[in-house]
């Protein structure tokens, strides 16, 4: 199986490519085949999943859910779930030390 993790960026979360087998989802415009193509993380009982229409004509993206919904068989690690470990959220533009367009640096003198 071929998977790839891509670098965490603070603030965001964790994407992961899909590859392999997984559940056939169609696009609620067309009709057509969709893709997963990336997926992340928000808590540990919900999953946030990108998806792309496979008709190039409809070319739709939409982002679905996946939920936690109820336990069949008790875990051996215990009742609990994990713990949540949120990350920083940043306003938009500002991932990489980015300053707003408005905000002007300080020059120092030259020379």
């Amino acid at each position: 199986m071929n998977m790839q993790t891509k670098l965490s960026v603070p603030g965001r979360p964790v994407y992961r490519e899909h590859s392999g087998k997984s559940p056939l989802v169609r696009c609620p415009t067309c009709g057509a085949r969709a893709k997963s193509r990336t997926s992340a993380e928000i808590t540990p009982t919900y999953r946030e999943l990108r998806y792309s229409c496979s008709d190039v004509e409809c070319g739709m993206t939409w982002v679905a859910g996946l939920a936690f919904v109820r336990e069949l068989s008790p875990s051996g690690f215990g009742t609990g779930f994990r713990e949540d470990k949120p990350e920083p959220r940043r306003m938009p533009g500002h991932e990489f030390g980015q300053l707003p367009l408005n905000d002007t640096l300080e020059r120092q003198p030259s020379g």
